[in-house]
């Protein structure tokens, strides 16, 4: 089981379970969270948390999937940009429940929720470009989240941030004590849906959307724009544990 679904009352959990990869963002779990979507649609949920098993939240895309087509675009009914693009478009709200790390497409997943309640020793990065890709929902995403300037920092700089610094930014809505992330993005969930009506509530958000339009054609295609020789030595070196050789792809290959 690579997402378990639970009800808490009017609240749907999606828990990321394949702790053995650190949740890392799989075919499978993007599948399995899609389902899951689509059964807490059928059970008339009101809201949404999702969280993970372990140590971390999710420590970003899994580099076998990344190798094998999702580079290339070869299996879209597992594109993560799906996953998150369903996430983004949710008529109900969605509150990310983080601990330990959320690298990648695990930032990213947040980056498609309403709210994120992160332990205070969660922590955020898009290491994509180290590896020769881009993250190309977060290309879209975080500027409308922290501005232009800021999200040039982090996808450039690719540097760690924390639960505070999140906070700071608004990418995180409440840091909270480490173990209680759960029960916290649960009240935060029920607190949204108790006071108001799903009407209200869905057209809400569907015109935040509008109002803040994502070219989701533009997310999918920006990760296949990069040259397959550079990301095949990222993911490679990354795989076999050794050097990055990107000063070839340079075209002052060899200037002092």
């Amino acid at each position: 089981m690579t997402v378990r679904y639970e009800r808490r009352g009017y609240v749907a959990v999606l828990t990321l379970s394949d702790v053995s990869r650190r949740n890392a963002l799989s075919r499978a779990i993007v599948r399995s969270m899609l389902e899951s979507l689509l059964r807490a649609a059928a059970e008339h949920a009101r809201a949404i948390v999702i969280a993970g098993d372990g140590t971390a939240f999710c420590s970003g895309a899994n580099m076998a999937d990344l190798r094998d087509g999702w580079m290339e675009g070869n299996e879209p009914e597992t594109d993560p940009v799906r996953l998150f693009r369903a996430l983004v478009e949710s008529p109900i709200p969605l509150v990310a429940a983080v601990h330990g790390a959320a690298l990648g497409g695990g930032f990213e997943l947040t980056l498609s929720c309403d709210f994120v309640v992160a332990g205070e020793q969660a922590w955020f990065a898009l290491p994509e470009l180290g590896v020769g890709v881009v993250p190309n929902t977060a290309l879209a995403r975080l500027p409308q989240l922290v501005g232009v300037r800021r999200a040039t920092e982090i996808i450039l700089l690719r540097e760690r941030l924390s639960a505070t610094q999140a906070l700071s930014l608004g990418l995180a809505t409440k840091v909270v004590p480490t173990g209680s992330e759960l029960d916290e993005a649960l009240a935060m969930a029920r607190r949204i849906v108790s006071t108001t009506t799903p009407g209200a509530l869905a057209a809400a958000k569907r015109h935040l959307l509008l109002h803040n339009a994502i070219d989701w054609e533009r997310v999918r295609s920006s990760l296949h724009e990069v040259p397959k020789p550079e990301w095949q030595e990222g993911l490679d070196a990354y795989t076999e544990h050794r050097p990055f050789d990107y000063d070839k792809f340079w075209p002052d290959a060899g200037a002092k």
